[in-house]
């Protein structure tokens, strides 16, 4: 037996490996995950508090290339909002996250029936960087020249009557999903009394935490594996859930095979021995 695992080809291993990545993919299976109270929990619970028809900002401040971590956070987080009741208003610092991402979320909003311009605008990429968001902030519909991503004029979109500033009064939240700068340092800097969140790519986390404390983050996604948390609270696996599984799944093969080849390593030694 020893002697038959030890001449086994390599390309089975291999083999084993795809399967043990394809399967979650195909169907989640959802293996037990803990989430990070101090992180993901935080941004559930803030969202989970807000009264029904909370307006709620995205903010993309993104590209395509954080694709696999970003997007399974927006659709959490609608799937969030859709539970709740909550309005949303789609806006970005980069032009590069609204045209990657303003069709994923229309195509979503109609899966939960969202109907745009009463219960979701997309007002587009704004040029002009922090000091047209500052003008946003004066005066919404001036700032952000009256017209959303498509050229409706705001006067014609229901939700936009209620939205003329760019405060706390008018937006309860801002999620920024961010993988960069510019980013979240404008809400800070600009607009501290609007709450803020975020969904962090991996490599930004450790610049996000230390807001955290200091209250003006009230909670953060941290990257894929906080993605996949924020699926299990909001009880809708997804990419996150499917991705994690594979990885899971996968760390568990390579430690079995490599206490199988040391079984076969150890044994050989052995019968080698007794042979002398």
């Amino acid at each position: 037996m020893l002697e038959k695992l030890s001449d086994l080809d390599s390309r089975w291993m291999y083999l084993a490996l795809v399967i043990v990545l394809v399967i979650p993919i195909i169907k989640p299976i959802g293996m037990s995950i803990s989430v990070n109270k101090d992180l993901t929990q935080r941004m559930y619970d803030f969202i989970e508090g807000l009264p029904s028809g909370s307006l709620i900002m995205f903010d993309l401040a993104s590209s395509a290339s954080s694709d696999t971590e970003i997007t399974p956070m927006i659709y959490a987080v609608m799937e969030h909002m859709a539970k709740k009741g909550h309005k949303l208003l789609v806006a970005g610092q980069w032009s590069s996250g609204l045209t990657f991402w303003s069709p994923l979320i229309d195509e979503r909003a109609k899966e939960y029936g969202w109907v745009y311009g009463v219960d979701y605008v997309n007002i587009g990429f704004k040029a002009g960087g922090t000091a047209t968001w500052r003008a946003i902030g004066q005066d919404f519909w001036k700032g952000a020249m009256e017209v959303d991503i498509n050229g409706t004029p705001f006067r014609e979109l229901p939700l936009m009557s209620k939205v003329r500033k760019l405060d706390a009064e008018t937006i309860d939240l801002i999620v920024i999903y961010e993988s960069g700068s510019p980013g979240m340092e404008t809400w800070i800097t600009y607009f501290p009394t609007v709450p803020l969140c975020k969904g962090s790519v991996a490599a930004e986390i450790s610049s996000s935490v230390r807001y955290i404390p200091t209250g003006q983050l009230k909670g953060l996604i941290p990257g894929m594996r906080g993605a996949a948390e924020y699926e299990k609270l909001v009880d809708r696996p997804g990419i996150a859930t499917q991705l994690m599984d594979a990885q899971s799944l996968s760390h568990i093969l390579v430690v079995l095979l490599i206490a199988l080849g040391n079984v076969v390593y150890f044994g050989s030694k052995k019968r080698s021995a007794h042979g002398r």
